[in-house]
């Protein structure tokens, strides 16, 4: 004999997003270089831009993008290219690179400014958060101390998990959405080719 529960989509969506978030807090214990906090960004970042799969190459592509261009923020400021203090250098060389990656805009792969910001801001987040993370030494160095590989691994899992999360949902609710995934808030979107 067989039951068949059915859920309604929110409950469905608030236990795998429960369920995905216990396993996701476990693992990431396990693994010290990479950063919960940032995973969780790229799943609300994939979440929010649509939760289909041109959302996630979007919102990867652009979460990658800003931590490139913090890195490259960073890496200016701190080996001194600039003849100003810290603080004024910082400012000048992040407002050119907030005009860039608005004009990189244009380019539909980094369509989604949100997301390129929660990459820039997860990179300064850690630059400023962790010892060492803001010399060029660490900035130039081939290890997980290095922002330009933990950050975006990090973000980039995080954009898994929102697709895990949204298929979890789908089969707790147990019922056919079609090409629908549920997100967050439990609500159906269409798996569509279109620009998000």
């Amino acid at each position: 004999m067989v039951i068949k529960m059915h859920m309604s989509s929110l409950s469905a969506a608030a236990l795998a997003a429960a369920l995905v978030v216990a396993a996701s807090v476990l693992a990431f214990s396990e693994v010290p270089a990479l950063f919960v906090w940032a995973a969780f960004i790229g799943w609300a970042s994939y979440d929010h831009s649509g939760g289909t799969a041109q959302a996630a190459i979007r919102s990867s592509a652009a979460l990658v993008f800003g931590v490139i261009m913090a890195w490259l923020v960073a890496l200016v400021v701190a080996a001194r290219l600039l003849p100003l203090n810290t603080p004024t250098a910082t400012a000048i060389v992040a407002g050119i690179a907030s005009y860039l990656i608005a004009m990189a805009s244009r380019a539909a792969s980094l369509s989604v400014v949100p997301a390129t910001f929660y990459g820039f801001a997860s990179t300064f987040a850690y630059l400023s958060l962790s010892t060492g993370a803001f010399t060029v030494q660490t900035l130039t160095s081939f290890s997980w101390s290095n922002a330009i590989f933990s950050v975006p691994v990090s973000l980039l899992i995080g954009t898994g998990l929102g697709i895990v999360h949204g298929r979890l949902a789908n089969a707790l609710a147990a019922h056919d959405t079609g090409s629908a995934s549920l997100g967050l808030s439990g609500n159906a979107r269409a798996s569509t080719g279109g620009k998000q």
